[in-house]
């Protein structure tokens, strides 16, 4: 799930985001969580914006639940700058194991809609992931 909420400032050059607030652990059948603020939102209306999973468990996987980078399409908005909610399920993506905890982290990023600005990347805290 990923909804976008913006207001109007001037603001020109490349999209930045910064992570606001993300739960670190995630309860099975519950959610990842997690708030960013962005500026240059005008360069990102109809941008994108892109999650990518990375994998820090000792173990290997007994069931990889989806692609480990994924995108969404951000709506268009007039703001340059506002907030990104994105949601990542438990079930069927951050459960990967069924005997014991999952652990990642992300790396997340914004992109214009024909793909020539990009904001930096920012990494996600460790994020462990219960398997009940």
């Amino acid at each position: 799930m990923l909804v976008v909420v913006s207001c109007n400032k001037n603001n020109s050059g490349k999209p930045s985001i910064s992570l606001e607030s993300i739960n670190t652990t995630v309860q099975a059948n519950d959610s990842m969580r997690c708030t960013f603020k962005f500026t240059g939102g005008g360069q990102i209306s109809n941008g994108y914006f892109w999650s990518i999973r990375i994998r820090t468990n000792v173990n290997p996987l007994t069931n990889q639940s989806g692609s480990d980078t994924i995108n969404f399409q951000l709506p268009s908005f007039s703001g340059n700058s506002g907030e990104i909610y994105f949601s990542l399920p438990w079930n069927g993506y951050l459960n990967e194991t069924a005997t014991e905890n999952d652990t990642f982290t992300f790396r997340f990023y914004v992109q214009n809609a024909d793909t020539t600005l990009t904001s930096d990347t920012v990494n996600s805290p460790q994020i462990v992931s219960l398997y009940q």
